[in-house]
């Protein structure tokens, strides 16, 4: 079975059951029972939508948590650096101790970057 994009599923039902809807003379006159396919075409709208809703928030939560750790790095990078400098100070930045502790901020590559929080966003629904 290939891979069903769940976004466009759940629109392709949307988009059915307002088909169905619309419909429903022109498929009664030829057998079919509109209800009874729209009560099955919803059911499976609405288990997928409810599964949509904890995913968009699951989503909005990792964005949430992502800047919160990403402020949390910014915080504390200037107190790792200082600590990178006392103890390398100490081992004479110029030893071979020194320049490996010096090497623990190089390998960052990193210049310490302030975040500002984006305020959550509501699922999509």
């Amino acid at each position: 079975m290939s891979y069903i994009d769940p976004d466009q599923l759940h629109g392709a039902l949307d988009g059915m059951i307002a088909f169905i809807g619309n419909n429903a003379d022109a498929l009664t006159a030829k057998g079919l029972n509109p209800t009874t396919v729209t009560t099955g075409l919803t059911t499976i709208r609405d288990d997928l939508g409810g599964k949509k809703s904890i995913r968009d928030q699951k989503k909005t939560d990792l964005k949430v948590a992502q800047q919160v750790f990403a402020d949390s790095a910014s915080a504390n990078y200037t107190a790792f650096s200082n600590a990178v400098d006392t103890v390398s100070g100490a081992l004479d930045k110029t030893s071979p101790a020194g320049q490996q502790v010096l090497d623990f901020r190089k390998h960052l590559n990193a210049t310490p970057q302030h975040h500002s929080p984006a305020p959550p966003t509501p699922p999509v629904t």
